[in-house]
Order: structure tokens, then C-alpha cells, then sequence
């Protein structure tokens, strides 16, 4: 029998911190740091982000207390539009020989990865196991009881995840008119990519 750390083993327990440790550098070299300008990746984020909010707002229709699921979804967004908001404020944005640079604010950069980080936490050690408990106790009472276990909303999960979603989408088209604005685009003939 394999050691284990509540319902998970320790292999589990290892596999999600690496991951997870991969998932935070990787996000925090694109939060923290002298960053690229390249107009076509930022308009393609910009485009995934929306796409993804989008689809899952279709997907709330469908769920258990809509109205909730919508109300979390949109107050998150608008947090994190304000964020974005004041993200740009303190962003600076320069050209050198190498071609247009921004520099987020690190404070920020900080703090969006220590959110995604407690989400990730929260989901884990929390969500999982009453997921779990849900779907034995349905097993227990048949297959058809399987197939219909209702979770219950999160609307603390979903708001963080439109915070996270507004904010890059509009940090994203903050930075193009601003580059735009500033005249980095037209001296470098349309961003480079």
C-alpha cells in the first residue's frame, strides 16, 4: 500500500506540485519581467480569453443556479477589468535596438500568481475530496444515482477565473492601443511578430 497524505498518495502529491510549480514559472516569466511587444500573439490572446469566457458563460446556462454562476462570472470580470486598469497605469513601455518592450507591474504580476496558486490549492485539497465524497455516495446508491450527481456552484472559483479572464483580456487590448497610441507600431511598421 502506497503512503498517503489524506485521500492522496504521495506520488499524486508530487506529480500536482510539479505541475503545478511549471504552470506558476511559466505564468510568472509572462506576469514579472521585461517583456516582448508582439502585436499578433497579444491580438490572439486577446481573442483566446474572450473565446474561452464566452464559451463558458454558454456552458453556465445549463448549470444549477445560473443566475449565480453569471453574477460570480461577472463580478470577477469587472474586477478584473479594474485591475487591468490599474495594471496599465503602472506598466511601462519603451523601445530599444531589439524593437517595443513593456514591463508589468511586478505587485500585480505577484499577486495574480499567489490567486492562481490559492485557486489551484483551494480546488485540490477542497473541491476534490467533496467531489469524490459526492460521486461514492451516488456509487453507493446505484449507477443511475452516478450519472446525476448534482456538484454544488462555486461562485468564489468562477469569479477568480473571470477575474483572471478580464484582466488579461483587457490588460491584452490596454497594451495594443497603447502601443498604438504611443506610436510604437507605426515607426515599426504594423508590431512586430
Amino acid at each position: 500500500m502506497t503512503p498517503a497524505v489524506g485521500h492522496y498518495s504521495w506520488a499524486a502529491i508530487v506529480a500536482v506540485v510539479a505541475l503545478l510549480a511549471f504552470v506558476l514559472y511559466r505564468r510568472g516569466k509572462r506576469l514579472i519581467g521585461h517583456q516582448r511587444f508582439h502585436e499578433r500573439r497579444l491580438t490572439i490572446r486577446v481573442i483566446i480569453f474572450a473565446a474561452v469566457g464566452v464559451l463558458l458563460l454558454v456552458t453556465y446556462a445549463h448549470r444549477i443556479d445560473p443566475v449565480l454562476e453569471y453574477g460570480s462570472a461577472a463580478g470577477g470580470f469587472a474586477v478584473g477589468l479594474i485591475v487591468a486598469l490599474i495594471a496599465l497605469r503602472f506598466t511601462q513601455m519603451g523601445r530599444d535596438e531589439d524593437g517595443v518592450w513593456y514591463v508589468p507591474n511586478l505587485y500585480l504580476g505577484i499577486g495574480l500568481i499567489a490567486l492562481l496558486l490559492a485557486r489551484f490549492v483551494y480546488e485540490y485539497f477542497v473541491m476534490f475530496p467533496q467531489i469524490r465524497k459526492q460521486v461514492e455516495e451516488a456509487s453507493a446508491q446505484g449507477a443511475a444515482a452516478a450519472h446525476s450527481v448534482a456538484f454544488t456552484p462555486q461562485p468564489i472559483l468562477h469569479g477568480i477565473l473571470f477575474l483572471v479572464l478580464g484582466y488579461y483580456v483587457a490588460y491584452y487590448l490596454g497594451i495594443l492601443v497603447r502601443a498604438r497610441r504611443e506610436g510604437h507600431l507605426h515607426a515599426e511598421g504594423g508590431g512586430s511578430n
